[in-house]
């Protein structure tokens, strides 16, 4: 079950970072200066953590956690959309 969670969540997490990136490329605004170093490091600690099922930190399956950062990602990402297709801003 965890399995397939986490296939799809890397696939919301290869579409949303190409939607990023074009983001990044055609518009260059300051919220970004506060949203790029949080996705850039949820990002380096998914490809430090190991791929193991069998490993557990603090009681916590590695899919679990996985699962998380890349729900984490994702909403900041869809979150950076909305506040850079905002006018009035949130921040």
């Amino acid at each position: 079950m965890l399995e397939n969670i986490e296939f799809i969540v890397k696939i919301l997490f290869l579409i949303l970072s190409v939607v990023w990136i074009g983001k990044i490329m055609v518009l260059r605004t300051d919220k970004q200066i506060v949203i790029n170093p949080l996705l850039i490091g949820i990002a380096a600690v998914l490809a430090v953590l190991p791929d193991s099922t069998n490993l557990e930190f603090f009681g916590i399956t590695m899919e679990t956690i996985k699962i998380a950062l890349y729900g984490i990602y994702s909403l900041i990402v869809i979150f950076g959309l909305y506040a850079i297709s905002q006018k009035n801003g949130i921040f």
